[in-house]
């Protein structure tokens, strides 16, 4: 039954664009599973139904990735292959069998259990992407338990067919994603999620409008309302005015028409209307990602984080996997640089109990994270940079160390790069021995004292998202206290320009890697300081190089001053609207 009146929905954006359309509504259940168990009669059976159950849903995630389209199965089916792997896992089958012969578990209580035994473990991580990770693991249980319970189902996911309609599920699953975008889905909508998740990061790839984070969004919106859904603003209107759909249906239009014309812009040279040499690079997570910058005229990849090597495992990378994955990254590059940040991962993350340092960090924000991990636990750090060192023998690449706070954390991480070297060349490897050290300046210690930390770095990249957070001691993530995240805070901007200005005085390359640089309200501001390299995620490229090209350097200056200066919160808004008129 349809809602009789119009209602509004507010959730998280992960990709843009807008999708006017009825609604699919498909919940796939929230694992309610009671504890039940069997007697030793009834091991044989049910060890048995498990086994058919794993061999079914590994079936249908094989044919749903097989019915990918052939241009984009290549990068798009890596998502896929998280959940492949893990229900082809024989550790994983095995621990779950163990608890039904051992335990005397139900196959459905088996499965529940070990999830919960995994899921606890990832109950103190703090980093967004490396925790939402157990989301990978929620969504094959969820096949599993389906397909466990509903042996006669009369549909299951890979029949079912999102044409022409906005899906709306409680948790999204890169199987869904993939499913609507192939069958031309118009859009997705879930309760659940975050940015960080392999089902956003797809549905970004695949330029899918999406809002992740609905609260109750099942439970409010029905199957065949009409809905818009806003992927720019995080907004659903559920069964609008006809005035408001005119509005959408011609802001969709508009929309349309500007990613054509911006889609121009991109084979242009990074110069300014006053001549000033520019530079556009993207941040990337996975090399999946690879696929959406194809397209796009960039300068190298401006921040590689290499965290997804060390996810979904429970061990940490060897050498040679990570030599192989960063050499295929920088040969897709081909001379373009590509910035590999060092593992950016802590006490409070994800990491094998055999070689973990450090007990669980009380405000991990503020612990063993970062270079500090990395110093902490050097075998990993080496073979880290054993690893990028060698693939720089394959296109131009550098080394950034993230989360630096002082001068002695430079010296003993180049002291271990040394170390790394060393070894290289007693094992006969070859490798880059001139790769430049960067570091990540996202601590107010590191932005004050810039000056003094460029006479020991190649180049500096600004990490905004965590220099607001650590500058106005605020959590970012924190509904009650986010409202004070603001980017353009004098003290913030005064830091920015600090290391910018430091920079420029020591001729190092600063660029800045953060949020900020995506923002289209943050371009003119930013090169009014002084910036001139941008590093920012793909879909951003189009219209913040758009902005960039058709901008006077020169005329932004005063007004950038004038924004550090002001103290009016409603004043420095009209003056970030005169600069971005300009």
């Amino acid at each position: 039954m349809k809602n009789p009146s119009s209602i509004i929905l507010k959730g998280l954006p992960v990709s843009k664009g807008i999708a006017i359309g009825i609604s699919h509504v498909m919940e796939h259940g929230n694992n309610v599973i009671k504890e039940e168990y069997i007697d030793k009669k009834s091991i044989s059976k049910e060890t048995k139904r498990l086994e058919t159950t794993f061999k079914k849903t590994l079936s249908e995630l094989n044919i749903i990735r097989n019915k990918i389209s052939p241009s984009i199965k290549k990068n798009v089916g890596l998502f896929l292959d998280t959940h492949i792997l893990l229900v082809s896992d024989k550790t994983f089958l095995d621990n779950i069998r163990f608890r039904v012969k051992e335990s005397l578990c139900s196959s459905e209580w088996a499965i529940q259990s070990e999830y919960l035994s995994i899921r606890d473990s990832f109950e103190n991580i703090e980093d967004p992407y490396i925790k939402q990770r157990i989301d990978d693991v929620n969504h094959v249980v969820k096949m599993l338990l389906k397909n466990l319970i509903m042996k006669k189902a009369k549909m299951n996911i890979v029949s079912k067919n999102f044409n022409n309609v906005i899906l709306v599920t409680d948790d999204l699953s890169p199987a869904d994603v993939i499913i609507a975008y192939e069958s031309k889905g118009l859009g997705l909508i879930s309760e659940y999620g975050g940015r960080s998740s392999h089902s956003s990061i797809l549905t970004r790839s695949l330029e899918l409008p999406s809002i992740v984070g609905v609260k109750n969004g099942l439970s409010i919106i029905k199957h065949g309302d009409y809905l818009i859904l806003d992927g720019n603003e995080g907004l659903i209107f559920i069964n609008p005015e006809k005035d408001l759909i005119k509005y959408y249906e011609s802001l969709k239009k508009s929309s349309l028409k500007k990613k054509k014309l911006l889609s121009s812009v991109l084979t242009k040279k990074n110069i300014s209307l006053d001549k000033e040499k520019l530079e556009i690079m993207a941040n990337l997570e996975l090399p999946q990602e690879l696929k959406i910058i194809k397209e796009k005229i960039i300068d190298g990849i401006g921040l590689f984080r290499t965290e997804y090597l060390y996810t979904d495992r429970t061990d940490f990378p060897t050498e040679n996997e990570q030599f192989i994955a960063y050499k295929q990254i920088v040969k897709k590059m081909k001379n373009n640089p590509v910035i590999f940040r060092t593992l950016d991962i802590g006490a409070d993350k994800e990491i094998p109990d055999n070689i973990k340092t450090g007990s669980i960090a009380r405000n991990p924000a503020l612990g063993l994270r970062g270079i500090r991990y990395s110093l902490s636990d050097q075998s990993v750090f080496i073979n880290q940079i054993k690893a990028i060192l060698r693939a720089g023998l394959y296109g131009t690449i550098k080394i950034m160390l993230p989360m630096i706070t002082n001068f002695t954390e430079i010296k003993d991480a180049k002291n271990l790069i040394n170390i790394a070297k060393a070894r290289l060349r007693d094992e006969k490897k070859k490798f880059n021995n001139n790769i430049k050290i960067g570091i990540m300046v996202e601590v107010p210690s590191c932005a004050v004292l810039a000056n003094r930390f460029a006479k020991h770095v190649d180049f500096f990249s600004i990490g905004t998202n965590d220099l607001v957070q650590y500058t106005l001691a605020i959590d970012r993530v924190d509904e009650e206290v986010n409202y004070l995240y603001d980017p353009i805070n004098s003290a913030v901007l005064n830091l920015i320009k600090i290391v910018i200005d430091a920079g420029a005085k020591n001729k190092i390359p600063v660029s800045l890697c953060g949020e900020m640089a995506g923002d289209s309200n943050y371009t003119r501001l930013l090169l009014g300081l002084g910036l001139k390299s941008f590093s920012m995620h793909p879909s951003a490229i189009p219209e913040i190089k758009n902005i960039m090209i058709n901008s006077d350097v020169s005329k932004l200056k005063k007004l950038s001053k004038e924004i550090i200066n002001c103290d009016c919160v409603i004043k420095k808004n009209k003056l970030l609207d005169k600069i971005n008129s300009i």
